[in-house]
């Protein structure tokens, strides 16, 4: 009973955490075009990737620098810029962070995967596409309930799950750990939004 207590308060202190990190960035009016693919960086990045390769056989050049490639390349780059552990940690706090990887391992190492499983699965990673591919013009609180609300209940999961398993004395220092840390890390958390934020 005490160690269900103690897990429950862990969960509630986590979630408390991710609410404040969350909060912090309501005073931004939009992401900077870090996730937002356009045509015309595509354009001035195939010039300067063009005139580098001087030299270089016309075929070569065309093979690898061309617009399908480079789209290709551009979408994979600013979906893994979603998952980058600076991004990461300033959107959903280090704790949530943690708790969203937590949650893939979880999902992905349980031998009785149901069908709701692989549905959390794929659609936590194909949310952030939606700030890539359609770039909504949505404030900052708007975007919190697809690019942040899912996330964080995932992450929930997956810190509830990994409190459960396992050495638990070793788990729950681990999860009492980052969450002093993700409490320290809110002091200078607007320094790490900057990067992301366009201010209101």
């Amino acid at each position: 009973m005490g160690n269900k207590v103690t897990k429950s308060i862990i969960v509630i202190l986590s979630a408390i955490v991710e609410v404040l990190t969350l909060q912090a960035w309501f005073i931004c009016k939009a992401f900077t075009d870090i996730f937002h693919r356009t045509s015309i960086n595509l354009a001035l990045q195939l010039d300067d990737y063009i005139h580098a390769d001087k030299g270089t056989p016309l075929l070569f050049t065309r093979l690898f620098h061309n617009k399908l490639i480079q789209i290709v390349f551009d979408y994979l780059r600013f979906y893994l810029q979603f998952w980058d552990v600076r991004f990461g940690s300033n959107w959903f706090s280090l704790i949530g962070y943690f708790g969203i990887f937590s949650g893939f391992y979880y999902i992905l190492a349980n031998k009785k995967k149901k069908i709701y499983h692989w549905i959390a699965v794929i659609i936590i990673l194909l949310l952030p596409f939606i700030e890539i591919i359609g770039e909504p013009q949505v404030n900052v609180v708007v975007k919190s309930f697809y690019l942040w609300f899912p996330f964080i209940l995932f992450s929930i999961y997956g810190l509830y799950q990994f409190l459960l398993h396992g050495n638990r004395t070793v788990r729950f220092i681990v999860v009492l750990l980052l969450l002093l840390i993700s409490f320290l890390w809110l002091i200078t958390l607007h320094n790490g939004i900057v990067r992301y934020c366009i201010m209101i």
